[in-house]
């Protein structure tokens, strides 16, 4: 039984005795967050005062909870998980884990139409969500210039997208809008997830990846694009310890050239690999944008890269999502 007293909120054991509460706020519940709650006053003197502690968040990662458990200390997310230890009183509850559980509907992306979207996605992300226009589709030949793509493409690409009802007709003539932007970026996001990428692996002596991130722009200047956690770790840094390095190389002949700068600088491939790299394709290459002095994919494709890689990677997605492409959401 709880009840609010001058001090704060108290609790009523099961065996008559009565310990202060203290409840904490965790972000998005990634060990990150927990950590930089378990490392504020409030929780310190809480710990030191021997309250209950219940860490709350939107939800709480695997690697957050483990280490709340190692710690004996209560969570719950607002999804409906819990895991509570206050006295004699345990529970335990599973919720939806916060996490995008069901996989929208994938049916008539190709390749092509991918790009042209990828490119639609990154112009958009550039915008004034507050303005009447934000979600205006752009011409047919900025689109096809961005994607590397044919005029007829973007045409085709458009015919899918109105198809699928994604888009409208906007107040300007001959124009069209986004109707259903969320709907429209899940879809895509989780083709292009699921298509084989092919990323070459090598090693580094270095385990900080900000180190591994300096060592491969002195090897490959500004044709370095970082993708994946690499870039959502400058945007919105989320992951503990190190993860593995994914990135892009602007070249003009695609595998012979990774192949031929990556032997130039020496570097070793790797079955388990700190480092992984591919060639940037024409959308990719012309959508970057520079963060803290790196060059980095936009937000679109970095979120799908990190929802193609590790598992460290699929459960920060959703955080670097919220912060970056909030008005998606």
């Amino acid at each position: 039984m709880l009840r609010e007293a001058g001090d704060g909120l108290h609790a009523t054991l099961p065996d008559g005795s009565q310990r202060r509460v203290t409840v904490c706020w965790a972000g998005h519940g990634y060990p990150r967050d927990v950590e930089r709650t378990l490392a504020s006053e409030a929780v310190t003197n809480a710990l030191a005062a021997d309250d209950l502690v219940v860490f709350v968040a939107h939800s709480f990662s695997e690697g957050a909870r483990r280490l709340l458990r190692s710690r004996g200390l209560s969570w719950t997310g607002l999804d409906g998980s819990a895991e509570l230890r206050l006295g004699t009183v345990w529970v335990d509850r599973d919720g939806n884990g916060g996490r995008r559980v069901t996989r929208p509907p994938t049916i008539g992306w190709t390749r092509a139409r991918a790009d042209v979207a990828e490119a639609l996605l990154a112009i958009l992300a550039k915008r004034d969500h507050e303005s009447p226009e934000a979600l205006d589709v752009p011409e047919v030949e900025a689109l096809a210039t961005l994607a590397g793509r044919s005029l007829g493409t973007v045409a085709n690409t458009f015919a899918f997208l109105d198809a699928q009802k994604w888009t409208v007709g906007s107040r300007r003539a001959r124009s069209r809008a986004l109707a259903q932007p969320t709907a429209f970026f899940d879809s895509w996001a989780a083709w292009d997830s699921e298509q084989h990428r092919r990323f070459d692996g090598f090693h580094s002596i270095h385990r900080d990846p900000a180190r591994i991130v300096q060592e491969l722009i002195g090897s490959f200047g500004t044709t370095l694009v970082l993708t994946g956690a690499a870039a959502s770790e400058l945007v919105r840094p989320t992951l503990t310890g190190g993860h593995v390095v994914t990135a892009y190389v602007e070249t003009a002949d695609g595998w012979p050239g990774i192949e031929a700068s990556t032997r130039d600088a020496g570097m070793i491939p790797a079955a388990a690999p700190r480092v992984r790299l591919a060639p940037a394709p024409p959308v990719v290459a012309r959508t970057t944008s520079v963060v803290d002095g790196s060059r980095v994919t936009s937000p679109a494709r970095t979120y799908a890269d990190m929802l193609a890689g590790s598992e460290r990677e699929r459960e920060a997605a959703e955080a670097y999502r919220a912060s970056t492409l909030g008005w998606l959401a």
